[in-house]
């Protein structure tokens, strides 16, 4: 059995390069945004090289969010298939997850274990943790055991935890990401995933200060304080 902690990777998505006098630029999101936003304005003549995030800084600001459904971002996550379950209920966003119908994990490529996520509620040395090492591992045993006796992946993972290790990709506008933030980044949601989500939204925030600017200072904020108390 194998012991993983949670990850996270982002990529930003922008529109294909735009053909100008010197030969293809490649926009960024805010630029994109910028682009379609200044539509409602009839201001497209004031783009300029530097005009954009200026330019979604002040949509953000008068609370003109349906302009920010025009950016994208995809992160790829892997953590336990019970943050997975919470992270599925958002609705404006496409997934692609781990699928425990086709993924064998008796098989070589997984080397004929199952991976289990780390709980930081759950400390190293405890009792506690004791009765949830035994706990995977009985999962384990009894998931092999199935596939050894010819039951097929798709009914076999019904003996697999929630805390099984998955990974999803999740692809969402970036108004959609400020709601997924606002809604797991907030100290009562759970650990797991309001730490996977301080982890985006401090990356969001460095690579798009005009739209996140806010979000990282009311949650990131107080993380890094209580870090230093």
């Amino acid at each position: 059995m194998n012991i993983v902690k949670p990850t996270i990777e982002v990529t930003f998505w922008v529109p294909e390069a735009e053909q100008v006098e010197e030969g293809f630029y490649q926009p960024s999101v805010e630029e994109s945004i910028e682009k379609a936003a200044r539509t409602c304005y009839k201001s497209e003549s004031k783009i300029t090289a530097g005009s954009a995030e200026k330019f979604v800084r002040m949509v953000r600001e008068r609370g003109h969010y349906a302009m920010l459904e025009f950016g994208w971002a995809t992160a790829k996550i892997t953590a336990d298939r019970g943050l997975t379950h919470e992270l599925v209920r958002h609705r404006l966003a496409s997934f692609a997850q781990e699928s425990t119908r086709y993924c064998n994990y008796s098989k070589g490529k997984f080397q004929s274990e199952i991976t289990v996520v780390e709980q930081p509620g759950i400390p190293s040395g405890t009792p506690q943790r004791m009765v949830w090492l035994d706990a995977m591992a009985a999962a384990e045993k009894s998931y092999l055991q199935l596939i050894e006796l010819g039951v097929s992946p798709q009914e076999a993972r019904s003996v697999l935890p929630i805390g099984l290790k998955t990974e999803i990709t999740i692809g969402a506008n970036t108004r959609e990401w400020r709601h997924i933030f606002e809604m797991r980044c907030a100290p009562a949601a759970h650990p797991i995933i309001r730490g996977v989500m301080l982890g985006a939204l401090r990356l969001f925030s460095e690579r798009m200060p005009s739209l996140y600017e806010d979000l990282a200072e009311k949650y990131l904020h107080d993380v890094q304080r209580s870090e230093t108390v």
